[in-house]
């Protein structure tokens, strides 16, 4: 169900069950969410419970056996007359997520200022402090494990966007802090845009993550690259390319739509993934070719 009240109050929720041979018990999922989103007061409050046997099949859950509890609160009053700011904001929320038998797994506080000026551009501080309990060993790098433990994050991030009405546009960002013992120190280009014609655009997006832990190092990149031409109001071409150092993989996603009737679209997509640590040119991983029609129907 989703609700609509007013001009900026919102309820969105859902029940759900599923059902699985031998599994009965523990299989529902829910959410509860209330939005209040005004131009100088802001709200949200969630509720939300994923079962350990609650199994879609064919949906998609990041993940189950938890019970999430989210608050958040903004103040964001706009500037009288000043000549470089137009609003300030500070935001602050708190999540919590634990399972289905009350053991805590995720703990996060957040809070956040920022600026947004009359140029659109925009800068902001956050700090996070959060605690994560690790139930499984798991690795990050081959040579590098996160042993079963509880583990205490204290995280700065400073970042400055630049507006959309630039030729080049984007939000730069750097993060440090504590992680599962050691430190990480992130460098960040998101959002990335350069319009370089009115029907053709380039998307850059480059991560550098410097993970420093007493079991070893490892820095990881991740640099991404989105090419879209415009042929009509109606069709697009795009593609983009992916290198990953954590998995050593280079893939490409490249998608042509048109619609052909409003509200009636074809997609063609082709999908490819090379592993990258093979010498020369990639070695290829998968291909696939995916073709989508849909056909709007009025009554």
């Amino acid at each position: 169900g989703a609700f609509a009240f007013f001009a900026n109050v919102a309820i969105n929720t859902y029940w759900a069950r599923t059902r699985t041979d031998g599994s009965s018990s523990d299989a529902t999922s829910y959410r509860i969410q209330f939005d209040y989103d005004a131009d100088r007061y802001g709200a949200r409050f969630e509720r939300l419970v994923v079962g350990d046997r609650f199994n879609p099949e064919v949906g998609f859950v990041r993940r189950d056996n938890m019970r999430r509890s989210l608050a958040q609160l903004r103040f964001s009053p706009r500037t009288r007359n000043h000549p470089t700011v137009r609003r300030l904001s500070w935001v602050g929320d708190m999540d919590y997520v634990e399972t289905t038998d009350g053991r805590l797994e995720t703990r996060e506080r957040r809070g956040e200022f920022s600026i947004e000026l009359h140029n659109s551009d925009s800068f902001g501080v956050a700090y996070s402090n959060s605690d994560e309990f690790v139930p499984v060993a798991f690795r990050i790098a081959s040579d590098v494990t996160v042993p079963v433990g509880e583990y205490q994050f204290d995280n700065v991030r400073v970042r400055y966007g630049f507006g959309q009405q630039r030729m080049l546009s984007g939000t730069v960002a750097a993060e440090r802090g504590t992680f599962f013992g050691g430190t990480k120190t992130t460098f960040s280009l998101s959002q990335g845009l350069a319009a370089l014609t009115s029907q053709l655009s380039i998307a850059p997006g480059v991560s550098v993550n410097r993970v420093v832990l007493p079991q070893g190092a490892v820095t990881s990149r991740l640099v991404t690259t989105r090419v879209t031409y415009t042929m009509t109001p109606l069709m697009f071409a795009s593609a983009l390319v992916q290198y990953n150092s954590a998995a050593d993989s280079v893939s490409a996603n490249v998608r042509w739509r048109w619609e052909y009737l409003p509200g009636s679209e074809l997609f063609v997509v082709y999908n490819e993934e090379r592993d990258a640590r093979r010498r020369g040119f990639p070695g290829l991983e998968n291909r696939a070719l995916i073709i989508k029609v849909n056909r709007l129907l009025r009554f």
